[in-house]
């Protein structure tokens, strides 16, 4: 009997691959997510250490713009805060749009391979019923030649 050939190996490959592919993606995606989470705390403990210092300032009688320079810095840092926001959520977006493509390819990948594996399962029942077949007709051979042997003893 032939080799066990899987005929949708090609595209197998390429899902194994896409998959691949999209994994890297999702690595990636997570890796800025993480990146950009980190940012957003340094800028808040930034903000929060510059709010401290402007309280401390004020109970220590300074200029008043000192205190202004302070305060405006203290509002760009509420901005930046903002749209480090809005690069968070985008990134997450990014993030969750590469873990749903990474499962879809995940599970395309699935379906080929249990095909591949049902194939596989009927394939191997063939083989044992061909050679189960030829095993059978071994065993005839032998018990014929048996008989012929044993009758031409008898005379």
């Amino acid at each position: 009997m032939k080799k066990f050939y899987f005929r949708l190996e090609t595209p197998l490959r390429i899902k194994q691959l896409k998959e691949k592919m999209e994994k890297q993606k999702l690595s990636q995606a997570l890796y800025r997510k993480s990146l950009e989470e980190q940012r957003l705390a340094k800028m808040k403990l930034t903000k929060k250490r510059v709010c401290e210092e402007m309280d401390n300032r004020l109970y220590n009688s300074v200029e008043i713009r000192e205190l202004s320079d302070l305060n405006a810095f203290a509002n760009k840092m509420d901005e930046l805060i903002e749209n480090q926001k809005e690069i968070i959520v985008q990134v997450n977006e990014v993030y969750e749009q590469s873990k749903k493509d990474f499962l879809k390819s995940r599970i395309e990948r699935q379906i080929y391979e249990k095909i591949k594996e049902l194939q596989f399962i009927e394939y191997n029942k063939m083989f044992n019923m061909e050679e189960q077949k030829i095993s059978d007709e071994i065993g005839s051979i032998n018990y014929s030649r048996l008989e012929r042997n044993l009758t031409n003893e008898q005379y």
